[in-house]
Parts: C-alpha cells; sequence; structure tokens
C-alpha cells in the first residue's frame, strides 16, 4: 500500500515538470540574440592655420646713407606700400551727408543742397578820421570860405555826449563831449547850479588856457536867459548869498580836461561848460571861428 503511494506521487511530479521544462525553453529559443549596433566614428575636421605674410621691417637710415623717397623711386628701392587692410573704413567728412546707395536705372536721382559757409560778421571798429560830406567839402574849398563863421556850426547834444560840427551845411566831424555836473537837468538858471545851458549861442573869443588848454568862449548869456533870471529873481526862486541873490552866471564855454580818464567815460564834471578831449580842442580851435553858432539842446 505504501509503495502505491509512492508512486502515484512521483508520477504527479513528473507530469508537473515536464510541462514547466518546455515552456521555459521555447521561450528562451523564440528570443533573439542580440546584435551590436556600430557606432558611428566621428572624424576630426583639419584647421586651417593661415601662412604668416613677412611684414616689411623698415631699416634705419644713418645720415650716411639717406636718401629722398624720390631717389629712392627712381632707383627701385622704395619699401612697397602696406598689406591692405579691409577693416580701415574711409573717412568721411561729418558736414556732409551720408552717401546713399546707388539707385537703380531709371530712378529720380536725389539732389542735396551744397552746404554753404556762413560768414561771420566781423567788428567794424568806427573810424573817427572816415571821409564825411563836410570834410570833403573842406578840402575841396580853395577861397578863404572856410574861414568864414557862416560856413561853420555846432550843435550839442548833452543827453548823447555827442558835439557835432557841420561845414557848409555837411556833417564835418562827431566829437565827444561832458557837461555840468548837476543832477537835476535843464539849462543853466544861476549862477553855481553846476547846469550847462540850453539855447542858441556863438563863439566871441578864443584863448589859451593853463588848466583846459584851449578855452572857446561863449556869449552866455544872452538875451533868453538874462529874461528868464529876471522872472526867476522877481519872483524869489534866485537862492540868495550874504543876502543879495546870486546873478546869472558867466564864463560858459567849450574847452579841454585835466580829467581824462572822465571824459573817457562819459562822466559829466564840469561846472557847466562844455569839455572835450585836448586832442579834439586843438582841432576845435584850429577849425572854428569867432562868431561860430553853437547850439545846445538837452
Amino acid at each position: 500500500m505504501g509503495w502505491i503511494v509512492r508512486t502515484i506521487t512521483a508520477v504527479t511530479l513528473v507530469l508537473c515538470i515536464a510541462p514547466a521544462t518546455s515552456s521555459w525553453a521555447a521561450r528562451h529559443r523564440a528570443r533573439p540574440t542580440p546584435t551590436a549596433t556600430p557606432t558611428a566614428t566621428r572624424t576630426a575636421t583639419p584647421t586651417l592655420t593661415p601662412t604668416p605674410t613677412a611684414t616689411p621691417t623698415a631699416t634705419p637710415i644713418t645720415s650716411a646713407d639717406a636718401i629722398t623717397a624720390g631717389d629712392a623711386e627712381k632707383a627701385g628701392t622704395l619699401p612697397p606700400p602696406p598689406p591692405y587692410d579691409p577693416t580701415v573704413v574711409a573717412y568721411v567728412d561729418p558736414g556732409m551727408p551720408t552717401p546713399e546707395p546707388e539707385s537703380s536705372p531709371g530712378a529720380t536721382p536725389q539732389i542735396y543742397p551744397t552746404p554753404t559757409a556762413t560768414a561771420t560778421p566781423k567788428k567794424v571798429r568806427k573810424n573817427d578820421n572816415a571821409l564825411t560830406p563836410g570834410l570833403i567839402a573842406y578840402r575841396a574849398t580853395r577861397d578863404a570860405s572856410y574861414i568864414d563863421p557862416l560856413s561853420w556850426s555846432v550843435t550839442i547834444m548833452k543827453k548823447r555826449h555827442q558835439l557835432t560840427v557841420y561845414y557848409k551845411g555837411r556833417l564835418y566831424k562827431i566829437y565827444r563831449a561832458v557837461f555840468g555836473r548837476s543832477f537835476e537837468p535843464g539849462t543853466k538858471l544861476w549862477e553855481g547850479d553846476r547846469r550847462t545851458p540850453e539855447g542858441v549861442y556863438a563863439i566871441v573869443e578864443k584863448h589859451l588856457s593853463q588848466r583846459w588848454l584851449w578855452f572857446l568862449t561863449l556869449n552866455y548869456p544872452n538875451e533868453v536867459d538874462r529874461r528868464r533870471y529876471e522872472l526867476l529873481r522877481e519872483g524869489g526862486i534866485v537862492p540868495a548869498e550874504e543876502g543879495a541873490p546870486l546873478g546869472a552866471g558867466g564864463r560858459i564855454g567849450i574847452h579841454g580836461t585835466d580829467n581824462p580818464l572822465l571824459n573817457k567815460d562819459g562822466v559829466n564834471w564840469t561846472t557847466g561848460c562844455i569839455s572835450v578831449d585836448n586832442l579834439n580842442i586843438v582841432e576845435l580851435y584850429k577849425l572854428l571861428p569867432v562868431g561860430t553858432v553853437v547850439i545846445i539842446k538837452p
């Protein structure tokens, strides 16, 4: 009985093991054997090395063998020009417009205006000796009319600091002048008010002055000035000194200067006279005869 059981068990084990073995063998027979994949070999790219160009070496030239470029060119020994460098950009004038690319045939060309240089005006210095109509007429005079007081006249503009001389009705020359140092505008009213008179006067005499170089005396006060002064004195407006009213004044004229810097700066410094530079007073003394009309305006 026991051997029967052992036999049945052995048969059962054989039946179970056989199918499993067959199944394993079948699976391993169906699996393909892996093949090696060919690996691509990377070929190195050859590097091109530029052939170095020989740079011409400058040979120092001594005083013994020094030659000019012209002689070297004639002798054929002039060194070759440097190699062309494409990185060097040609100079373009920044003041000119950028060149436009060439247009296709048939296109209308673009016209640019030609730039013109703007001329800077130069500062013209006034020439005191410039020819004027009066100076031309004076130089053209061939008779004695140049000493006639009717040929000359003077107009003085106090605010402009100008003394203008006319010859035969034509402008002769303009001189710079200064006047009385009074801070109150207007004509002279009485003695000591430091005002320069205003009106129509005449040169009544000329004399040399130790302080002013030359003095051209005017006929101040004239009839108009005297009448004005009388009205002011009767009205009690003229100031008094030591119990008596001040006079109308006098000794007004055209003279030189002992303060040339004040004249140059246009500073009024006189007590009522008209002052010009010393060079100008010499010229006026020679030009203006006694009897010349002098008109003084504000």
